[in-house]
This record gives C-alpha cells, structure tokens and sequence, in this order.
C-alpha cells in the first residue's frame, strides 16, 4: 500500500523535528531547510531530474553532494535518505511540514487577511493584536491580500480556521434569510 504525500512528509518531518530539538539544533535546521526549499521552488525541474532516469545515479549523487555541500549533517542525512528512498517528490512538502511543527512549537501562526481595500499599518496592527490573542499565539505572520469581490470587512484564513467578516457573507446571510 502507497502512503500519500502528506503522511510520507508529516513521517519525515516529524523524526528530523524530535532529532534537532533533541540535539538543540532547531533554529539552525530551520534556516536550512528554508534556504533548500527555495532552492527547489528556484528550480522546477530538479525534483524531476533526481527521480527521471535522464541521469545516472552517478550524476543523481553528484547533484544531491552539490544540494548538501556545506549543510548540517541532519539536513545531509535528511536529502540522502529521501533520495535513497525515491521520495524527492516529497521534499517541499516535507520542509512545509517541518516549518508547521516549528511554529506550533514557538506558538506562530501564520493568517492571510483578504479585504476589499489596503489595510493601514495601524489596521493590520490591530487586526494581528486581535487574532493573536483569539488563536493563543505568541506571533501572528500576516500576508494580506485584496479582494475588492467582498465589498468590504476582511476574512482571515488561518490553519486552523476561517474568520468571515465580509460584507459580501453578511449580504449572502441576509438573502438566505429572506428567500426563508
């Protein structure tokens, strides 16, 4: 039987996480993994010249030396081992889950705030102070986005849920109310 991708990168994730936090390397990791993940998302088709058969397997390690030259040996081991296993596939998704388990640890959460209109700096904020304080996060990393489509209000997707202050769902709720 097949593991789908995301439980292949929560596997991986997961054991490199509970190693580096063991061996206090957590921050270090993280700043790697993140600089390979660019790398990858830099380079669409390198994922597909380590699991083509283009190349030799020769030519596949003198790839993965040049992807671990200079990296710590737990993100070495972690390439290695993926690429042994036939799973380069899963490498950003298994960095993304990583950076996941790492903000669940130092209490980050990550929204993306869509509104009608440019938030000012005092609106977002307000807007960061408040979330913060709902979703119990030490730090909230806002991206914002503009949607003129919900007229007005904002909606904040975070990981764990949905926050609809716009005024197109309020109109939407009112309508279902009067065609009741």
């Amino acid at each position: 039987m097949s593991l789908d991708k995301m439980t292949i990168a929560k596997r991986y994730a997961k054991a490199l996480f509970e190693l580096v936090v063991e061996q206090d390397q957590l921050d270090a990791t993280l700043e790697e993994l993140t600089q390979l993940r660019e790398v990858f998302k830099a380079n669409d088709g390198l994922t597909s010249v380590l699991t083509g058969a283009e190349l030799s397997l020769q030519e596949k390690q003198s790839l993965i030396q040049a992807l671990t030259h200079g990296a710590s040996p737990y993100v070495t081991n972690l390439i290695q081992m993926v690429f042994d296993y036939g799973r380069m596939n899963e490498m950003v998704a298994i960095i993304d889950e990583f950076e996941r388990r790492y903000d669940s640890k130092i209490g980050r959460v990550h929204a993306e705030v869509v509104s009608a209109v440019e938030l000012d700096d005092s609106q977002t904020e307000k807007l960061t102070s408040q979330l913060a304080s709902r979703v119990h996060a030490k730090e909230v990393v806002v991206s914002k986005r503009i949607d003129d489509s919900i007229i007005g209000g904002v909606i904040v997707h975070t990981d764990k849920e949905i926050l609809d202050g716009s005024i197109s769902s309020r109109i939407e709720k009112v309508r279902r109310l009067l065609l009741k």
